[in-house]
């Protein structure tokens, strides 16, 4: 009763307020911004071509489609269950990247006890090729991944695992003969294949995307796909052995738009290869899963894994399959793209907003790196009880598992849901009608169009228009040079290498899975794949990886080094504190995102004051600082004074057009102000030091 009334009391209070209109709120918008262009304060363009509008109303999402379906129903957008993850919850999927098989089984089975719920294996570099360890480059040896060359190893690696925990292989070009190995492996611990939770396979044509070639051919690739699939039919029921896999294309530069109709080019183009080896449809769309890369644009990341999941389910009606074998299973994990050396901590928080974006947007599996992953060598036990537990609070703590979609509803997202969904499908079209995605690598369109996102992502991170907090904004100007750790590739080469030598037995006759799968227990991975055959290799150009923060990092660390204990910068503060303390933070920041060490501690009354204090500091670079009224009556005067000491370089914050003629007159070099490429100053001024 009580309740009843509070809320009768409760809509007289809101009856007695009118409700403002969206242009109301324009108004006032506007209003507030004081001649500022609305479109430019309110409206965010994306990398996808999208615009965010600053507000979404009931309108925006009153004539899209699949609004009126609930979770579980086909196309999916609300998710492929009817109850969300209140039943199984998302899989925990930490990667750890070990060298050492016994290493790696440590590791894992400490985690399993602490939150973690999956198994993911690795493969190393040389792996990735399916080469064996004593066949490899010695650096190939253990980096980012577990070496895993004979049966022992892959025994090593589960022992003391539950074999009924979901269990993760990739692989790459290794992922089949890695499958051989683990799941004979899982066999002698007399595991029950039928109740197997695993994901084994690879994609090819994304292999083929980031490194350029293959080491077979693409048929050769497919066949050992379709002879695994076909075993797993048979024998593993629940097994995954397809993947279409976006990861290539995220780590470079890619939009949302971009990797949604890459990704499901790849997973069309391995329905294609599997029907075109007497695999129905139906069957190799539900072993099939997606693996998909997070980033830090929280609402667009949502979009992305609900979009996903939307065109796959249309695609795979389309191809004939039914509504439940074209139920997507997106298995996620965080990417590098953003991630920092400097200020590694700040990776913490990257990883947590990444993890959320994940699993609202309905992520079967997750792995979060550890903040100092980008760092080389292993991930700290620090590091990697950080990560998993993020995951573990949003499980416990923060109860993410019990709401089915839990953005759905939300006017903004699922309005740039649809808007992706458009924009992709679109796109896939246009690959389609180029043959698919491996013609599309061919002509190298989706390294052009890749590329071209990249290079966007660049200047606008060298501009500081897109903010890498701790990099290229508000650094840390007392933070040391990171620390890169190495590993003993060569030891760990000897040791895998040597059993790789002793297991090979020249067993392998047949390129069958189930051959293979007997073989494997006196094989090594090289030999398995082998057998699959490397008849010949194709090439393209392969796409370009990187961190959009590795420019400022190399040159940070390079003036680090060279300049360490030298005051690089001269501030040389005109005017009353007050009045130049904004533009002095500014400039400030400007020099420290490169490694410049600044002094600032002085302001000035008059030139004279200011150019002798700069000349005394002994920095070859002057800058100075102070309102544009006070730059008019002193800069001419400071820039003559230092230059004539010998001053390499003067400088001055801010932008005056109508006066830079007579500033440069005087000495002064250039201006440095919110519109400067921030990287390029930066770099030519370390190179007129000696840095470079």
């Amino acid at each position: 009763m009580t309740d009843h009334k509070n809320m009768e009391a409760g809509e007289r209070l809101l009856s007695e307020f009118p409700t403002p209109s969206l242009e109301a709120w324009k108004e006032e918008v506007i209003r507030l911004l004081k001649g500022a262009p609305f479109e430019k304060k309110m409206l965010t363009a994306t990398y996808e071509g999208i615009t965010l509008q600053s507000i979404y109303t009931a309108e925006d999402t009153k004539n899209l489609p699949f609004q009126d379906t609930l979770p579980g129903e086909w196309p999916y957008l609300r998710g492929t269950e009817a109850l969300g993850k209140r039943l199984n919850g998302w899989l925990i999927a930490q990667e750890l990247p070990f060298a050492d098989p016994k290493d790696f089984n440590e590791a894992l089975r400490h985690d399993l006890e602490r939150g973690q719920n999956a198994v993911t294996i690795l493969l190393d570099t040389g792996g990735y090729w399916g080469l064996d360890a004593d066949q490899t480059e010695t650096e190939m040896v253990g980096k980012d991944g577990t070496s895993i060359s004979a049966f022992a190893d892959a025994v090593q690696a589960l022992d003391g695992i539950e074999p009924t925990i979901p269990i993760m292989v990739v692989g790459g070009a290794g992922s089949v003969p890695a499958a051989a190995l683990v799941v004979a492996a899982l066999k002698a611990r007399g595991a029950d294949l039928a109740k197997a939770n695993l994901t084994l396979g690879n994609d090819p044509l994304g292999f083929l995307a980031i490194n350029g070639q293959l080491p077979m051919s693409v048929d050769e690739a497919f066949d050992g796909l379709a002879s695994l699939t076909n075993w797993a039919i048979g024998n593993a029921p629940k097994t995954k052995t397809l993947v279409a896999c976006g990861f290539p294309y995220f780590e470079s530069g890619a939009n949302s738009v971009q990797q949604i109709a890459f990704t499901l080019s790849g997973a069309v183009a391995a329905l294609r290869a599997m029907e075109a080896r007497g695999i129905s449809v139906e069957n190799a769309a539900s072993r099939m899963v997606f693996r998909l890369k997070i980033g830090g644009q929280f609402f667009m990341e949502i979009a992305k894994l609900r979009a996903m999941r939307v065109l796959w389910a249309q695609a795979a009606r389309v191809c004939g399959a039914s509504d439940e074998a074209a139920k997507i299973c997106l298995q996620t994990k965080n990417g590098r793209l953003n991630k920092t050396q400097f200020d590694p901590y700040v990776n913490i928080l990257r990883g947590t907003t990444e993890a959320f974006a994940a699993i609202v947007g309905g992520a079967d599996s997750l792995h979060i790196g550890a903040y100092d992953e980008v760092l080389g060598g292993q991930p700290s036990n620090l590091g990697r009880r950080i990560a998993r537990n993020t995951q573990v609070v949003l499980r416990e703590e923060s109860k993410l598992d019990h709401v089915a979609d839990l953005a759905g509803g939300s006017w903004a997202v699922e309005t740039l849901t649809h808007q992706l969904i458009t924009a992709a499908w679109k796109l896939f079209q246009e690959v389609e009608a180029m043959g698919g995605l491996q013609k599309a690598l061919e002509t190298g369109f989706v390294q052009k169009a890749i590329g071209e996102v990249a290079s966007a992502r660049r200047k606008a991170v060298a501009a500081r228009t897109d903010v890498i907090v701790g990099t290229n904004q508000y650094p840390n100007a007392l933070e040391a040079e990171p620390e890169i750790r190495n590993t003993d590739h060569a030891a760990i080469k000897a040791k895998q290498g040597a059993k790789a030598t002793a297991a090979r037995k020249g067993q392998v006759k047949s390129k069958d899975f189930t051959a293979l799968l007997d073989a494997a227990p006196k094989s090594t991975l090289g030999e398995l794949s082998q057998a699959l055959g490397r008849s010949g290799s194709i090439r393209v150009e392969p796409l370009s990886v990187f961190r959009i923060t590795e420019t400022f990092e190399t040159l940070r660390k390079a003036m680090i080094r060279a300049r360490k204990g030298k005051t690089d910068v001269f501030l040389a503060n005109l005017g009353p504190v007050s009045a130049y303390m904004p533009r002095l933070d500014f400039t400030r920041g400007f020099f420290q995102v490169g490694g410049f060490s600044v002094e600032d501690k002085s302001w000035f009354k008059t030139p004279e004051d200011a150019a002798k204090a700069a000349i005394d500091s002994g920095a070859p670079i002057i800058v100075a600082v102070g309102l544009d009224d006070t730059y008019v009556e002193q800069v001419p005067a400071l820039a003559s004074a230092v230059k004539a000491s010998g001053v390499r370089t003067v400088l001055v914050a801010g932008l005056l057009k109508d006066h830079a003629d007579a500033f440069k007159a005087s000495g002064v070099d250039d201006f440095i102000h919110v519109k400067s490429d921030v990287h390029a100053v930066l770099s030519g001024l370390a190179k007129s030091l000696e840095v470079f």
